[in-house]
């Protein structure tokens, strides 16, 4: 059923492409909400000795986490828009924090 409702010819196909790939992102920003902090908490205390090592760990369970996710829900759909979404929301999450590492690292937050 989800194969007929995504069909390529569908005129509601766009709409639920649409829906597909925010779902995707959706995923990727609230699984990182629910095991990380803040990109701010990452700068301001991942200097600490072991704090930066830990944060990207909980990064890292996120990325996979909205991936798997992701995954499912485009299986689900039988559509890749799910996994196209999380995997943009994915990179930009990634850049964002590890921009944020860095600056803690680095003593300049």
């Amino acid at each position: 059923m989800a194969g007929e409702m995504t069909g390529l010819n569908s005129r509601t196909n766009r709409g639920v492409q649409g829906l597909g790939f925010a779902s995707g992102v959706y995923l990727a920003y609230d699984a990182m909400s629910t095991l990380n902090s803040s990109p701010w908490t990452h700068e301001t205390f991942g200097g600490q000795p072991g704090k930066a090592e830990s944060a990207q760990h909980y990064v890292r369970l996120a990325l996979v986490r909205s991936t798997a996710l992701a995954l499912l829900t485009s299986w689900l759909m039988g559509s890749i828009t799910p996994v196209l979404g999380s995997t943009v929301a994915n990179a930009d999450l990634y850049y964002i924090y590890w921009k944020a590492k860095e600056k803690a690292t680095a003593g300049g937050h």
